[in-house]
């Protein structure tokens, strides 16, 4: 819009100054200052008429900007409905997710609480060194992380389940998972 003034002013300049050079043409006294004069004017009309074409092309970009407008304006409430209805959907999951986070941490809670000091300490400390990953499967008769061959002592007393048992390796916290065995 600001755009569109601001070519009307233009042309309106642009316009000012035709008229005053179709009046200068009425003043010229010989040949060489009429073709002077004509030239200005064919100038000045070649830009009016390129203002007022820039002014016809501003028109159409707002009257079809206007258009678009309307029309997400017209899908903007079902949008909005839809969008709602997504996060409406996301609080949901929202909500399950902190459910099962808290449920997990009571779980935790719990579990540290019937660990020996030492033990959970130990743990602790393998869970920050490790990366998380402070408890590895024993798969076949190796380390599930580093797959360094566990000794056929130490995988007895695992499946046994006696004591904690520590890859040789890793240092990690080997299980043996009864039901794959």
């Amino acid at each position: 819009e600001l755009e569109r003034r601001r070519a009307h002013a233009e042309l309106s300049e642009h316009r000012d100054r035709l008229k005053k050079y179709q009046s200068q043409l009425r003043a010229v006294q010989n040949q060489k200052e009429y073709g002077a004069v004509l030239n200005e004017i064919d100038g000045v009309e070649k830009l009016v008429r390129s203002a007022e074409d820039k002014i016809l092309n501003l028109d159409e970009e707002i009257q079809n900007a206007t258009k678009e407008l309307a029309s997400r304006q017209e899908i903007l409430p079902l949008e909005t409905e839809q969008h709602e209805e997504r996060l409406k959907d996301w609080r949901v999951t929202q909500r399950q997710i902190n459910d099962e986070l808290t449920s997990a941490q009571d779980e935790i809670a719990r579990l540290e609480a019937g660990m020996n000091p030492r033990d959970r300490v130990e743990f602790s400390r393998l869970m920050e060194k490790k990366g998380g990953q402070a408890i590895v499967l024993v798969t076949g008769v190796s380390c599930s992380a580093c797959h360094v061959k566990v000794r056929p002592a130490a995988l007895q007393a695992l499946k046994a389940g006696r004591e904690i048992i520590y890859c040789d390796s890793c240092k990690r916290i080997l299980y043996w998972d009864m039901q794959k065995s």
